[in-house]
């Protein structure tokens, strides 16, 4: 089985960023805030006059990776079934908070339907989460695999998390590729200060997630394969994504040609950036991933651009949650990245003269 510590460090991670998920798209906008009328009925004894399928399967698969990782963050004395039973417990609870919140909110709505299926999506995320664990020789496999694979410490479980979060981000085609805004409107695609700006946020971010991705491997070969892997994964996401979520002909809208420029720009850099020490590819990483996000600064326009709602195809209170949620971790990400890199950057540049200081030191015989 895993290891207590090496388990449970890379599920609490997960659990509390999947926590910061669901606070975040269930009080999205966070403003508003009215007083509840003096008739207003706690919405718990209320059922409500309809109830949408689409909802209820959201609400389920929502909550089913907040169940899966607060399962595997408990204390691993603790019985299968206690943990099961405090995941389901914690679910409940964060989701009546969350419904509860939502009642002085206008533009959302409290449902005693959204309270059971969030319970239930926990719950069946924690059975799963659970039910993983049990082949003693898989949870040896998963260990002797981050292990060889992932650096070592707390910062490598964040670093795995934090990978996860950013792609999860790639789920909103109306963000171009390694892009951190929408785009201001076809039209001004082949503007020059759009082109060189788009190039530029593109080639910055690539760059930045890179390395990045790179630097949470322990040797250089695992970094290849990785960065690799997570460049086509973020690129099919995005791909599949668009597919299904926007209008037949605007498939395309997340791949400009200012983002194309700056892939083949940012892949060509990476080629020769990948060779260079650990230490100065954590600082060059950190620069690269705020000047993807700073470099928008340059045209007001795409800091204050909309998410282009005429170009989907799905459920509009829906989307209107998928933009905030998907756009807010796209800008903030970089800077909880950067400041990762600069702790274990820091880190390893103290902890470097003690090991020479060690090695230098001739041992007295015994």
């Amino acid at each position: 089985m895993l290891r207590r510590a090496d388990r449970s460090t890379l599920a609490q991670w997960v659990t509390v960023i999947n926590v910061g998920v669901i606070v975040y798209a269930s009080l999205q906008p966070f403003s508003g805030w009215t007083p509840l009328p003096p008739q207003a009925r706690f919405f718990l004894w209320q059922w409500p006059q309809r109830v949408i399928v689409n909802d209820v399967l959201i609400n389920v698969i929502g909550y089913l990776p907040f169940g899966a990782a607060l399962a595997l963050a408990w204390p691993t004395r603790w019985g299968r079934r206690r943990r099961w039973m405090l995941s389901v417990a914690a679910g409940a609870a964060l989701s009546l908070a969350m419904e509860s919140a939502q009642m002085w909110l206008p533009t959302r709505y409290a449902s005693t339907v959204d309270v059971i299926t969030n319970t239930l999506g926990t719950g069946l995320g924690a059975a799963l989460g659970l039910l993983l664990t049990v082949p003693a020789g898989l949870g040896r496999a998963a260990q002797a695999m981050r292990e060889r694979w992932v650096v070592p410490g707390a910062t490598g479980e964040l670093m795995l998390a934090l990978l996860a979060l950013w792609l999860l981000a790639q789920i909103n085609p109306a963000i171009p590729l390694f892009a951190a805004t929408y785009h201001p409107g076809q039209q001004a695609a082949l503007e020059p200060a759009v082109l060189v700006v788009e190039l530029a946020q593109t080639a910055s971010a690539l760059i930045g997630i890179g390395l990045f991705t790179d630097l949470t491997m322990r040797r250089r070969s695992y970094g290849g394969f990785a960065l690799v892997a997570v460049i086509a994964l973020a690129v099919l996401m995005k791909l599949l994504a668009a597919l299904a979520l926007l209008k037949p002909l605007a498939w395309d809208e997340w791949l400009r040609p200012g983002h194309a420029l700056g892939l083949a720009g940012g892949a060509f850099a990476l080629m020769l950036l990948f060779w260079l020490p650990r230490r100065v590819k954590s600082v060059l990483a950190g620069i690269a991933l705020l000047t993807g996000v700073l470099s928008t600064l340059l045209l007001p326009d795409f800091v204050t651009a909309k998410a282009p709602l005429s170009i989907f195809n799905w459920n509009f209170g829906h989307l209107l949650h998928l933009n905030g949620l998907t756009r807010t971790i796209i800008l903030v990400w970089p800077f909880i990245a950067t400041a990762v890199l600069l702790w274990r950057f820091g880190a390893m540049a103290e902890s470097a003269p003690k090991d020479r200081h060690r090695a230098a030191t001739p041992k007295m015989p015994s």
